[in-house]
C-alpha cells in the first residue's frame, strides 16, 4: 500500500499556488468595518455637504484621506470640503478664539456635518507561514507507483521552509458630527485594515468602504 494524503499537489498545481498568493499580495488592500452606531439624532434625511477632517499628524496621509473620502462621496452626490484647505497650518483648536473663528467659516460655507477620520490603535501580530511538500497519492499519477519513476520526478524536488511573518493592522474611527446640532454625534464607525500595501491603496479602499457605510446607515442625501 502507498501513502494516501488529505491535500495533494503536482508541480503545476504548486506552481499556480504560488503564482496565486504572489498576485494577491499584490492586490489593494483590503477594509471592513467592525462595528457602527447612529444616534437618534442623525437628520432623517441624511446630510447633503459634508467637511471631511482627518486627524493626524502626518501630512501626507491626512491629504490622501481628505482626498480620496471626497471623491468617494462625490460619486454618491455629497458636496464635500477638505480641512486642509479651510484650517490655517497654524490653527489651534484649543485656542477658542481660533476654532471660534473656524467654526464661524464653517457654517458660512454652508456645512452641515463633519467627518472625522482617526487611527485609534496599530497592532502587530507574528504568525508561523508551514513549509509546502507536494505530495500525490497512488494511482494519480503513474510515477508515483514504482521506485524509478518517483525517484525521477522528485530528485531535486524544492522543499519550501516554513517561516515567520509579522502582519500589521491598522484599527481606524470615523465620526460624523452635526453642526445643526451643536457639533453632537450621530455616527461612529470603527474600520480594521490588514497589511495595507500603500498608502494609495488604503485611502481608496478606506474611503470605498467608509462611504458605503455611510450611505447604507442612511446618513447621505442626494
Amino acid at each position: 500500500m502507498f501513502p494516501r494524503y488529505s491535500k495533494v499537489f503536482s508541480r503545476a498545481q504548486l506552481v499556480l499556488s504560488m503564482a496565486f498568493v504572489l498576485l494577491m499580495s499584490g492586490c489593494g488592500t483590503s477594509v471592513h468595518m467592525t462595528g457602527t452606531w447612529k444616534g437618534n439624532e442623525a437628520a432623517n434625511t441624511g446630510y447633503h455637504k459634508i467637511l471631511i477632517a482627518s486627524l493626524s499628524s502626518n501630512l501626507g496621509a491626512r491629504q490622501t484621506v481628505e482626498t480620496d473620502l471626497a471623491a468617494a462621496l462625490a460619486k454618491k452626490g455629497i458636496v464635500t470640503g477638505k480641512s486642509l484647505d479651510m484650517f490655517p497650518p497654524n490653527f489651534d483648536p484649543k485656542n477658542e478664539v481660533s476654532k471660534q473663528q473656524m467654526a464661524d467659516k464653517i457654517r458660512e460655507a454652508g456645512y452641515t456635518a463633519v467627518l472625522t477620520t482617526s487611527l485609534v490603535n496599530k497592532e502587530s501580530e507574528t504568525r508561523y507561514v508551514p513549509g509546502s511538500m507536494m505530495y500525490a497519492p497512488y494511482p494519480a499519477y503513474g510515477w508515483y507507483g514504482s521506485f524509478w519513476g518517483y525517484y525521477g520526478y522528485m530528485y531535486g524536488t524544492v522543499y519550501s521552509p516554513g517561516y515567520y511573518t509579522t502582519d500589521k493592522i491598522y484599527f481606524l474611527e470615523t465620526n460624523l458630527y452635526d453642526l445643526t446640532k451643536n457639533g453632537q454625534l450621530v455616527w461612529s464607525g470603527q474600520s480594521e485594515t490588514y497589511n495595507p500595501s500603500s498608502l494609495q491603496s488604503f485611502g481608496k479602499a478606506f474611503s470605498k468602504t467608509v462611504s458605503d457605510a455611510l450611505q447604507n446607515g442612511g446618513l447621505l442625501q442626494r
